[in-house]
């Protein structure tokens, strides 16, 4: 039997197989409530599988974090009861799902101040004033993103204390877990990378000082809720690698070693590392993303100094996510692109049958099309989706190191 098919406890989840659903912005929100999707319930139903492990889209912690137009929230009590039908509908699955906790951080822009939900706010805030130089999807379209206030150190505290709601928030709402979201140059990467964080107090400068404010969070989190129901994702980038809204490190093995060593302290469920290889300029297809065909990076430099459970993602195929778990590399592999266009995908690479081919076009559509509409197996012939082989995605971990 193939290791991703063998059982795991992660925290305080058992779990029957490792095949993760990825946290996966899909701006369906309710709009003004920012509650989750009217078909979230549906959408997240259709991809829980008995002992699976289920993320959910990244999810604002508080006004202040929303940088991307109906993305959902958890600090209104309609958040919460919206979130309390999606766990509902994967429980009745026997499925488990984790809330990811959210702050854009300096992603943002300030027409998204206009809201009704988000008026009065501040910012954006970031670590420092640096732009991120890409655009955020607003209510007016793509716009480029403000430059940020650097985030005062007696709103800190506030920001803490927003997180820990937001894990309190979660498990009223039903959730197994949370994951801390300090990846993909939101606003924790934002202290941790140097590119962005030019401060000079105690947030800033030393690698002690940059890391400070994720651990806090951290902290804070696993005192609200217990570590057993904690994990994080973090993104470290190399120096040649494409990075994540522009944000980087002089040196990121230095640092992210440095975090990841502290973190282990904790004992979390969970510390979920993102692959940085994804290719925008070739993603729209299977065959033609280059991203599928790089070799990972972070879970080798980073297993050593993680003594947990060690999840990854970023342009895994079936192929190499078996490769990764029997190489040891990671535990659980979590999919993104793949899980969007196969409800039943833990059950397609368990029989190896052909997968349905995403949409890129409708990942962030207002519309059911594309969300909650791609077919089983069973149906998948019969469906205008196109279909195609496990073994036409990619390259084996092995071939690449070879080439």
């Amino acid at each position: 039997m193939s290791k991703l098919f063998e059982p795991l406890t992660v925290g305080s989840m058992s779990l029957n197989h490792r095949i993760v659903l990825a946290p996966l912005t899909r701006v369906r929100a309710e709009e003004p409530s920012l509650s989750p999707s009217r078909w979230a319930a549906e959408y997240y139903s259709q991809r829980a599988s008995e002992g699976g492990l289920l993320i959910t889209e990244a999810t604002n912690i508080n006004p202040d974090a929303v940088g991307t137009k109906s993305t959902p929230g958890i600090w209104t009590d309609e958040q919460v009861t919206g979130w309390k039908e999606v766990t509902e509908a994967v429980h009745k699955k026997s499925g488990r799902i984790v809330l990811q906790l959210w702050h854009t951080g300096r992603v943002n822009h300030s027409s998204l101040n206009s809201h009704s939900l988000l008026k009065g706010r501040g910012g954006p805030y970031s670590s420092s004033d640096v732009t991120c130089s890409d655009e955020t999807p607003t209510y007016n379209g793509m716009e480029k993103c403000d430059q940020p206030k650097p985030l005062p150190l007696d709103m800190i505290p506030q920001l803490i204390e927003d997180y820990k709601r937001a894990a309190r928030n979660a498990v009223a709402a039903g959730f197994d877990a949370v994951e801390v979201h300090a990846a993909h140059g939101y606003l924790l990467d934002q202290f941790i990378g140097d590119s962005a964080n030019k401060r000079t107090d105690k947030y800033g400068g030393s690698i002690e000082n940059r890391i400070r404010l994720t651990l806090e969070v951290v902290e804070a989190v696993v005192r609200e809720i217990g570590a057993e129901r904690v994990g994080i994702r973090l993104s470290p980038t190399t120096k040649t690698s494409m990075k994540f809204f522009g944000l980087s490190d002089s040196d990121p093995v230095a640092v992210y070693s440095a975090l990841v060593k502290e973190l282990s302290k904790f004992k979390l469920a969970y510390l979920f590392l993102s692959e940085p290889r994804w290719d925008p300029s070739s993603a729209a297809s299977p065959e033609e993303d280059k991203g599928m065909a790089l070799p990972t990076v972070n879970g080798e430099t980073y297993r050593a100094l993680w003594k947990g459970v060690l999840m990854g993602a970023g342009g895994f195929t079936p192929k190499t996510a078996k490769q990764a778990l029997e190489n040891g590399t990671y535990d659980l592999i979590a999919f993104g692109r793949w899980f969007i266009s196969n409800p039943d995908l833990p059950d397609r690479i368990r029989t190896g049958a052909p997968l349905t081919v995403y949409n890129r076009d409708t990942f962030y559509a207002p519309t059911a099309e594309g969300y909650t509409d791609y077919p089983t197996i069973d149906n998948a012939k019969d469906s205008t989706y196109r279909l195609i082989d496990q073994d036409k995605i990619g390259q084996s971990l092995s071939d690449l190191k070879k080439n």
